[in-house]
């Protein structure tokens, strides 16, 4: 008898597997919007608070810090944790430790209680955004998989929309504290419902296109381990562009505000954040409907060269006319690119090992985000400006071109070759 399994189809909209992108939608959306965007607001309050109750800015960042280098090492084994525990469990966890770090947060009143509510806010961040999201729906798609990631992590730019101006909004009305809780309490019911009703892993996996059951990895050549994959040239030329281009992304997006000042003013910079996220979020839909069809290595380099040409642009005309395009463009490349570790994972590397390369990769990426900003801002209070930074930024942009375009056909044909030769011996 056909089981179900086989007859489903990842274009119908019936297909089970986009009930889960939903739920992954949701958690990026609680995920980035307090793990990642919400720190803007936590850093204010906590370096502005009055009653000799505030922190130094140097105190905080280093907080942050610590909290995504933390995520980073658990995002490489995000795999054998999903394993081991399922998605569901994995992805309540999170959601759990997620409630635990905005309380913990939410009564920081001294260093010690800072770093620890950071520190709980690492294993959620790792647990409910990139790493998992693409663990969760390598389960499910195949085909289809740049359109399901890109769908799913559109929810990071949701949050950024709506649980930033609602923390505000009620910070204003609230003490921060209560504001906190507040959001909380309202947000993480929501969150363990979609995660507990939706995320599970497909009952015949084999049958649903999944790449987690891809086979023995050792009839496909040498076993590939986190090891030997470090020890890869091929697997830096992914790893590697990936991790700078994403660190320049970070590092221009937290100091875009002030980059901008200058030449908008303060509503005007605003306007052009937004226009950056809107274009990210956009690009991220549009892009994903055809992205698994594309040469993903050609596409990255076109992607990291508009946003070179954008920063330039940004240093060499300072009119505003020239700012509000740059960041839109910056923007559409922000959105791409988010999904492209998961899509170079998938066709370059045997499928069984696609989620352990794919965390392996996000963490390479995420220590890369730790030091990004503190890189570009160091250099600001070095040089006395931005123009020194962005020229850095530029300079990795085509560096990661290089590495992209590079390992495009050596590190393939290297690849197709090591089957044949494990053979031979």
């Amino acid at each position: 008898m056909t089981s179900k399994w086989r007859v489903m189809n990842e274009s119908s909209i019936r297909y089970l597997g986009w009930r889960v992108a939903m739920a992954c939608f949701t958690m990026t959306l609680f995920g980035f919007g307090f793990g990642f965007y919400g720190h803007s607001v936590y850093f204010a309050e906590l370096t502005t608070r009055g009653g000799g109750t505030a922190f130094a800015a140097s105190t905080v960042s280093a907080a942050v810090t610590v909290s995504y280098l933390a995520s980073a090492l658990m995002m490489a084994f995000t795999s054998d944790l999903m394993t081991r525990l399922g998605p569901r469990v994995f992805a309540v966890i999170g959601a759990a430790m997620m409630g635990i770090s905005l309380f913990l947060i939410s009564q920081i009143d001294s260093v010690f209680g800072l770093f620890a509510a950071y520190l709980a806010m690492a294993p959620a961040f790792a647990m409910l955004t990139n790493a998992a999201v693409v663990n969760i729906l390598g389960l499910w798609f195949r085909e289809k998989r740049g359109l399901a990631l890109s769908f799913a992590l559109t929810g990071g730019g949701v949050g950024g929309v709506v649980v930033v101006p609602s923390l505000v909004w009620l910070s204003a009305r609230l003490e921060f504290a209560t504001a906190l809780q507040a959001s909380a309490i309202v947000a993480l019911p929501a969150l363990l419902f979609v995660v507990a009703v939706f995320v599970y892993a497909p009952h015949r996996a084999a049958e649903v296109g999944s790449v987690s059951s891809g086979g023995d990895v050792a009839a496909q050549g040498q076993p590939i381990t986190r090891r030997s994959a470090l020890r890869s040239i091929h697997y830096w030329t992914v790893a590697g562009p990936l991790m700078l281009a994403i660190m320049v992304q970070v590092a221009f997006v937290v100091h875009q505000m002030a980059i901008l000042l200058p030449v908008l003013g303060l509503q005007g910079a605003g306007t052009a954040v937004l226009l950056t996220a809107a274009m990210a979020a956009a690009s991220r839909v549009v892009m994903g409907l055809f992205v698994d069809r594309l040469d993903q290595r050609s596409l990255g380099a076109v992607l990291l060269g508009m946003q070179a040409m954008s920063l330039f642009a940004i240093i060499q005309f300072g009119t505003p006319l020239a700012a509000y395009l740059a960041s839109a463009v910056f923007g559409f490349a922000v959105g791409v690119m988010i999904t492209l570790p998961a899509l170079l994972i998938q066709r370059e590397f045997p499928p069984a090992v696609f989620g352990m390369l794919s965390g392996l990769t996000l963490a390479i990426i995420q220590t890369g985000n730790a030091f990004g900003p503190t890189i570009v801002g160091g250099l600001k209070d070095a040089t006395g400006g931005y123009a020194v930074p962005i020229l850095v930024c530029i300079i990795m942009e085509i560096l990661a071109v290089a590495l992209l375009l590079g390992g495009k056909h050596a590190g393939l044909r290297a690849a197709m070759r090591r089957p044949d030769r494990d053979r031979r011996r």
